[in-house]
């Protein structure tokens, strides 16, 4: 936002025309609407509503889900609590940001008076968002460093997830502070009109941007590699990276992001153009959210009494419709035939201590290669 210390240095009656005018002068022809500006406010309530309905309800399903079929409660867990915490008070800042001035309310729109609040708000959404990211990735690197590396092994996988939570925490840290203290005196960063300097804060966005989604690619393609190494069915390979790609609704919203903070700081518009930025990184909040909670759930479904019942049904459905197809007698070849063992035989058996992915070969492989090491 632009410096608006100049005004002090004038008359009282001018300082006061000015605060009540428009907060950006409007193009040729419009005329400012301080009553009833044109808005999307009602978008705004519904994305909020939606969004804390979806991580509230992830939450409590991972929380349930870890205490009632794993007897605990570890740190990732607590991460996710803290992230929800931590969107709460984004919800807020966001809520009343809508409430006044409004959402996708161009500048001109506003008087000067109402920016400071909104400025105030806007301030500390973007503080706490960065704190949401941090919590997510950390709960997300730390649990996929357990799932996806056996018990007492610290392989390549495990160093990069753990190189990567580290630079994310730093990284963030790094952001709440310019975030808090951006300006001297910190209070400029709302009250526009005090003097004082600031750094640019718009462009510190886009860099900021840049860094988040690049973070959200490499936790994206971390998985994969070893998912579909591990010994199942092709179509079972491709549920389970499913699963872990969710991740690529996340990084599709960090880097609409991008252009977001690019047209923020390119614009002298700053509370229509930080409506587009805050949705953006509303979604991608909730993309988190849905990283680090979905694959935790895995044991709930397929434990589940009143699921499994839901699946029995359609499954006794299917057999009903082929029931023709099924009565036919086996042949002596196929009785003595030894089974194979399928997917589900291999997902259900040996299962890591979270429950998540198996991992007979990638076990049997790297004690191999640890003992080869040893000799």
């Amino acid at each position: 936002m632009k410096d608006l210390s100049f005004i002090n240095a004038l008359p009282l009656a001018k300082q006061q025309a000015i605060l009540n005018g428009p907060a950006l002068t409007p193009p040729p022809g419009v005329k400012p609407n301080f009553t009833n500006p044109p808005n999307l406010n009602n978008v705004g309530y519904g994305v909020i509503v939606s969004s804390a309905i979806i991580c509230g309800t992830l939450v409590i399903l991972r929380l349930y889900s870890r205490w009632v079929y794993h007897k605990k409660i570890d740190i990732e867990d607590g991460a996710a609590v803290a992230a929800l915490g931590a969107l709460a008070g984004f919800f807020y800042c966001s809520w009343m940001t809508i409430v006044h001035p409004g959402l996708f309310v161009h500048q001109w729109n506003v008087q000067l008076k109402d920016m400071f609040m909104a400025a105030y708000y806007m301030n500390v959404g973007a503080t706490i968002y960065g704190n949401v990211i941090m919590a997510l990735k950390t709960g997300i690197l730390l649990e996929w460093s357990k799932t996806f590396v056996p018990r007492g092994f610290k392989n390549s996988f495990w160093w990069t997830c753990h190189t990567v939570l580290a630079i994310n925490v730093v990284f963030y840290v790094i952001c709440t502070f310019v975030e808090i203290f951006g300006c001297e005196p910190r209070e400029k960063l709302w009250k526009l009109t005090l003097p004082g300097k600031c750094l640019d804060m718009p462009k510190i966005n886009i860099v900021s941007a840049a860094v988040n989604f690049v973070s959200d690619v490499i936790i994206l393609l971390l998985p994969q590699k070893i998912i579909w190494g591990l010994h199942m069915s092709v179509s079972k390979k491709l549920g389970v990276a499913a699963i872990f790609a969710v991740g690529l609704f996340a990084t599709i919203c960090a880097g609409i992001r991008i252009h977001s903070a690019s047209m923020f700081a390119k614009s002298d518009d700053v509370m229509y153009n930080a409506a587009d930025m805050g949705l953006w990184c509303i979604a991608e909040m909730t993309g988190g959210f849905l990283i680090l909670c979905l694959p935790s759930l895995r044991k709930m479904v397929t434990d589940s009494p009143w699921i499994q019942k839901i699946v029995s049904t359609v499954k006794s459905n299917r057999t009903s419709s082929t029931g023709a197809a099924s009565s036919r007698v086996p042949t002596v070849g196929e009785i003595s035939r030894p089974k194979p063992r399928t997917a589900d035989d291999i997902l259900y058996s040996g299962w890591d201590r979270n429950d998540s992915v198996p991992f007979h070969s990638i076990s049997i492989s790297t004690k191999r290669s640890e003992s080869s090491e040893r000799t």
